[in-house]
């Protein structure tokens, strides 16, 4: 398989979001099927709970799948894999991947090579759980198909994927389990310069393409760079580097110290000119374009429903995807405005929000344990779960950061890992809210009850941005209702206050990269629509801009909370009285992170068995 980059981004918005680059540069409209038309089309069958046996040609399949995964990039192999050779695994070569601006034919045909060797099977003679993982992959499939043909709008500096920003994490949170490791990383940062200098090549390719940067994206990767360059031997590429080695204990005093300084050589030497080199050229490859040409549905229409289909993990059509977050985020509203015309519940409400009484008080493992113990009420019990909680370097830690989860490698599902800003760990509300979305029962919980359940390793290899963000979200929700708050009204206001926002900005998002909306028709809707939010132009001018700086950067949050929303109030109002949230939720779990269509089926089942 050839071999392609997957850039890791931090855990709180982790997905295999991959850039496949490279290969002979060909017209993407000759690549024939259309995938997206087979996206929006999509049906999930039927499948049959009882059917147990597995297919052992089906399995060796997925094997395949897994090790050319793992194979195709270093990075994407050390994050989900301890002990490769125990796959069978070959390891890839030690470095941070290909970056080429082109259509990637050879990939391409690689991806429907796959496709056709999955639909060869045979798909009622599966088990259950590989009817799910068939399912799973032939989305995934057809999500990436459709996906590589719009290469040229994958922007590596922009506000919502910043290379130079988000590849930090690769090495900041790279784990060390021997010294084979530790010498991989150093390989790894030895190659920054050259990576960056490559991407600074499909910059310059994509701008005379006529895809430059506007000048948001520029003075934000501008802004990265000075954070980076401002810091020399105190930089988090030492930091954090030296404080990992020196918890490692297969390494001897002297190996710690030679490491340490080998490492300060590299990031004095190659990485802090490589970050100059970017903030000393990215203005040139700033677009004299005015900002409404970037408006997701003046590049491509198709493109712009496609982004967030990928954004959302479903396959609604757009107009759907919108109303059903406007009926959502009314039915919030609704409950935060009865929050106030219920004496009992807006005490309880005003106490907790300004005196962050109770389980709110918590912060850190204090809280994650309290969550993990309560959780209970709505969520199957799964008892003791293995995690570690580290602070991250109060010095370079993001200011916007508060908490965020690291996965386990698929070896090891209790190397769990929730990483806390000291400068943001505070009493209250937003704290308890965020480790409930990081950790209980949010990204933690949902990782590891479907990975005790020995999933194929192959389910590492593809993401559901929408189901993972989406759930995380509405943990959120469930969080303040076990808070010991013991008014539902109160403690969806309480929500309101912490989440409202993905609700609300997806809405504005859909509606200016989508249905074209400028600042007087946001002035407008919300004018008509809510008795909660009001804006003057102005103000309706910069989130327009925001939104069209940052397309979609809400909407997994948003919109997969929305389906979760809207899937639940459709099963209960199906259910009555034989609704049972520990049995929901563990239905919507059982399967791992699936696209809302596909996931629809195990609810059906779930309905089908009351």
């Amino acid at each position: 398989m050839k071999r392609f980059l997957i850039v890791l981004l931090t855990a709180m918005l982790l997905a295999t979001c991959t850039a496949c680059k490279g290969g002979k540069k060909t017209t993407p409209a000759d690549t024939g099927t259309d995938y997206l038309e087979l996206i929006r089309t999509y049906e999930s069958r039927k499948k049959n709970p009882a059917q147990t046996t597995d297919d052992p040609e089906f399995d060796a399949f997925l094997d395949k799948v897994f090790a050319e995964g793992m194979e195709a990039d270093f990075m994407t192999m050390h994050f989900n894999v301890i002990d490769y050779s125990k796959f069978g695994i070959e390891k890839p070569p030690v470095d941070l991947g290909e970056l080429k601006y082109a259509f990637d034919e050879e990939n391409y045909q690689y991806m429907e090579d796959q496709l056709k060797e999955l639909q060869g099977f045979d798909f009622d003679k599966l088990s259950y759980r590989q009817q799910y993982d068939y399912e799973a992959l032939e989305y995934s499939l057809y999500e990436t198909l459709a996906s590589l043909k719009y290469y040229r709008y994958d922007f590596l500096f922009n506000e919502g994927g910043n290379l130079a920003e988000n590849i930090i994490s690769n090495f900041t949170d790279y784990t060390f389990y021997d010294q084979e490791s530790v010498d991989d990383y150093l390989t790894c940062l030895k190659d920054f310069d050259r990576f960056m200098t490559d991407a600074l090549t499909y910059t310059s390719e994509q701008s005379k393409d006529g895809y430059g940067l506007i000048e948001p994206w520029v003075n934000y990767t501008i802004s990265v760079c000075e954070g980076v360059l401002n810091k020399t031997e105190d930089n988090e590429f030492i930091v954090s580097f030296d404080k990992r080695i020196d918890l490692v204990n297969f390494l001897s005093e002297e190996q710690k110290t030679e490491y340490k300084n080998e490492n300060k050589e590299i990031v004095l030497n190659e990485v802090l000119p490589a970050y100059q080199k970017i903030e000393d050229e990215i203005g040139k490859y700033q677009t004299k374009k005015k900002m409404d040409a970037y408006v997701l549905s003046n590049i491509d229409k198709d493109y712009a429903e496609l982004t967030y289909i990928l954004k959302g993990s479903n396959n609604k059509n757009l107009e759907t995807v919108w109303q059903e977050l406007k009926d959502n985020l009314s039915y919030l509203e609704a409950e935060y405005v009865s929050c106030y015309y219920d004496e009992k519940a807006y005490e309880i409400f005003s106490d907790a929000y300004t005196n962050n009484t109770g389980s709110l008080s918590l912060v850190g493992k204090d809280c994650l344990e309290y969550l993990r113990t309560n959780l209970t009420a709505y969520y199957p019990d799964l008892g003791d779960i293995e995690y570690t909680v580290e602070e991250l370097d109060p010095d370079t830690a993001p200011d916007t950061v508060i908490a965020y989860y690291w996965p386990s490698p698929v070896d090891n599902y209790n190397q769990n890992i929730i990483r806390t800003n000291p400068n943001n760990m505070d009493e209250g509300f937003e704290t308890y809210g965020t480790l409930s979305h990081e950790g209980f029962p949010g990204h933690l919980y949902q990782h590891v009850f479907y990975y005790k359940s020995h999933p194929h390793n192959f389910r590492s290899v593809i993401s559901f941005i929408g189901y993972t963000e989406g759930w995380a979200v509405n943990a959120q929700y469930y969080a303040y209702r076990f808070s010991g708050m013991n008014n539902d009204y109160a403690a969806s206001a309480l929500f309101f206050e912490d989440a409202y926002y993905f609700l609300l900005y997806s809405i504005v998002d859909l509606g200016v990269n989508c249905f074209g909306w400028t600042a007087k028709d946001i002035v407008d809707y919300f004018g008509e629509e809510s008795r909660l939010f009001q804006f003057d132009e102005s103000t309706a001018e910069n989130i327009r801009s925001f939104m069209i700086e940052m397309p979609g950067v809400y909407c997994s949050y948003g919109i997969g909370q929305s389906n979760f929303m809207t899937m639940c109030q459709n099963t209960q109002a199906v259910l009555g009285d034989r609704f049972d949230y520990i049995g929901y939720h563990e239905t919507l779990m059982k399967n791992g992170p699936l696209p809302f269509n596909i996931l629809q089926s195990a609810v059906d089942e779930y309905i089908a068995s009351k």
